[in-house]
């Protein structure tokens, strides 16, 4: 469904209430984009690659969430079953938009609300401003962690960047069996080489430590621990075995 993007203000949606629940479409996705400053809440639960973008080569971090296209593990019987939901599908039903331009302003985005959305609902326990048109604490929320994705972009473009010129980072191919003896590979997913890392010099070793990036180093790597845990939740499925 194409979105109804609309800048938010306080004259048009006063009144309007927002579930600040995922919901099945919101979430009808097997791999997120991710931001480095998620890393040690994602750690808990879910595996992170990288992908490649093919139209401009660059690479973005990712939480895989199941093996098929849209099949999302971690959302049963309308909600989240774990305690950390990814920003990018947290902030679900807003958006930025760019701001048309006008001579001699700066280029600004400006929080839009998805009017189309299941989560725009005349019972939804979320106001975004409050009689006197102030916003409320949950549409200040919002507008930070969409701050926070557009920060934590550029921080991550600048994180894998750093990793691919080091060549640290290597394609690898998934390829897991289900209790029901079916196979999935799933490709175009990179990870970080630990026989790469282990070949960087004490300098370079020093310099992704004071950026920070040692440390998301290591949690990317932690993390695959989780896709043993992607295939039991996988395999429950396929048991039918509740949640």
């Amino acid at each position: 469904m194409t979105p109804e993007l609309t800048v938010i203000n306080s004259q048009n949606h006063l009144n309007l209430r927002v579930s600040p629940l995922p919901t099945r479409e919101s979430a009808a996705m097997n791999a997120v984009s991710v931001i480095p400053h998620e890393f040690p809440r994602l750690l808990a639960h879910y595996p992170i690659f990288f992908i490649k973008s093919q139209e401009s080569g660059r690479f973005e971090p990712v939480a895989l969430l199941g093996f098929d296209q849209g099949e999302n593990l971690f959302f049963s019987n309308e909600r989240w079953d774990v305690d950390y939901v990814p920003l990018q599908i947290m902030r679900h039903p807003f958006s930025l938009v760019r701001r048309p331009m006008a001579e001699g302003v700066p280029a600004a985005l400006d929080l839009a609300i998805d009017m189309k959305s299941a989560q725009v609902r005349d019972d939804g326990s979320e106001r975004l401003f409050s009689e006197d048109g102030k916003a409320t604490k949950f549409l200040e929320e919002r507008a930070s962690m969409m701050q926070a994705l557009v920060t934590g972009s550029t921080e991550a473009f600048n994180f894998t960047g750093r990793l691919a010129e080091l060549e640290l980072l290597e394609s690898v191919q998934v390829k897991v069996e289900f209790v029901d003896r079916s196979e999935k590979k799933l490709q175009g997913l990179y990870w970080i080489a630990a026989a790469a890392v282990e070949k960087l010099t004490a300098e370079q070793l020093v310099d992704l430590r004071n950026r920070k990036y040692l440390e998301w180093m290591y949690f990317q790597m932690a993390s695959l621990a989780h896709v043993s845990g992607l295939v039991a939740r996988k395999n429950r499925l396929i048991s039918g075995v509740a949640r």
